[in-house]
């Protein structure tokens, strides 16, 4: 009898020793695919999407602060709908995240509770057998929570050691964090110091993209550049420092006009270029009159009572497919650029069509 108390005992200790070394397999492949993934949206696909399957997880909701909104400009509009529906949420604080998302500093695991676990898996076709909520903290500060829910009651019960998910929620912290701080640093190169808008080396690279798409999907695209009339008198009259303020002005006025889905950046001195995806000439050319107006109707600062006009080029990308899109892409920018010119020698303020 002894003997068969101790073999079962054995076992299940075996079995104990099994599950802990398949766990620590699985938390190994999961933090190489965090350390390899290249962006935020790599990590999120991981986070959300992987890591539920992976685990047997009924699901995954990841909290994170979002107090001046870095995670959501850094993400975009598309990416942030996208993985909300996987269970993101970017809030400025607790409060609005919800009644069902409070702070915690420690792990906490216990069973489905109604009352206090309803609202964050409100979403879910059956209830969960039980809940783990982990706190994502980053120098003592709380950025955010993880929480995990299981089908069965058993897997998250209060009393249960935490190591092994405390240790999963600090890499995530540090990958999160790091994928940031990179993407930061990706931003920055992208973007024009004076005026905050994308430079050229952006457009070039984001004009190849779009230049795919467009003849893979049999879409529209249209680019439109902007020009503005005699700068130069700018800086002669008024110094360097109004020439700045004006292009700062200007490229934030065209930009309001804008998509999200559209891309804008300065092309070089007081030239800006804009890429319409999905718009035919026709659309672009009166987007670009309403911009023309709105250039002409503004007032550049109140000390100098500066009036200032523009003159746009628009072209549209061909429709037959190119046996080089690097071509056909310069070709685009080419067609602008000389619709541009006949605007600037029709005699300024205007918008020429390719």
């Amino acid at each position: 009898m002894k003997d068969r108390v101790a073999q079962q005992q054995l076992n299940e200790l075996l079995h104990q020793v099994r599950e802990n070394e398949s766990k620590l397999e699985k938390f190994a492949r999961l933090e190489q695919r965090l350390v390899a993934a290249i962006n935020l949206i790599d990590m999120l696909q991981i986070l959300l999407v992987e890591f539920p399957v992976d685990f047997s997880l009924q699901a995954v909701l990841l909290v994170l602060l979002d107090r001046d909104g870095e995670w959501k400009r850094t993400l975009g509009e598309d990416a942030v709908q996208r993985f909300a529906a996987r269970g993101l949420r970017l809030c400025p604080d607790f409060l609005d995240a919800g009644p069902d998302v409070l702070p915690v500093l420690r792990p906490s695991l216990s069973r489905f509770e109604p009352k206090r676990h309803g609202g964050l898996f409100a979403n879910l076709a059956t209830q969960p057998g039980s809940v783990a909520i982990l706190p994502l903290l980053r120098q003592e500060k709380l950025m955010g929570q993880l929480c995990l829910a299981s089908e069965r009651g058993s897997r998250f019960a209060d009393g249960d050691g935490t190591l092994f998910l405390e240790r999963m929620a600090t890499f995530m912290v540090l990958c999160l964090q790091n994928a940031l701080y990179f993407e930061r640093l990706e931003r920055s190169s992208w973007l024009d110091g004076l005026t905050q808008v994308n430079n050229r080396r952006y457009f070039d690279t984001r004009l190849i993209e779009a230049v795919h798409f467009a003849f893979r999907h049999n879409q529209k695209l249209s680019l439109a550049i902007f020009d503005l009339d005699h700068f130069k008198r700018v800086n002669d009259k008024w110094g360097h420092q109004a020439g700045d303020f004006v292009l700062q002005q200007t490229a934030q006025l065209i930009r309001s006009h804008l998509r999200n889905s559209d891309s804008f950046a300065r092309y070089g001195g007081e030239e800006f270029v804009a890429l319409l995806p999905g718009t035919p000439q026709e659309a672009a050319i009166e987007l670009a009159r309403r911009i023309l107006q709105a250039v002409a109707d503004f007032h550049f600062g109140q000390t100098m009572q500066l009036r200032l006009t523009v003159s746009i080029g628009v072209a549209q990308l061909g429709q037959q497919l190119p046996s080089d899109m690097v071509v056909s892409a310069q070709g685009l920018v080419g067609r602008a650029d000389a619709a541009l010119y006949r605007a600037k020698r029709g005699g300024r303020n205007r918008v020429v069509g390719a």
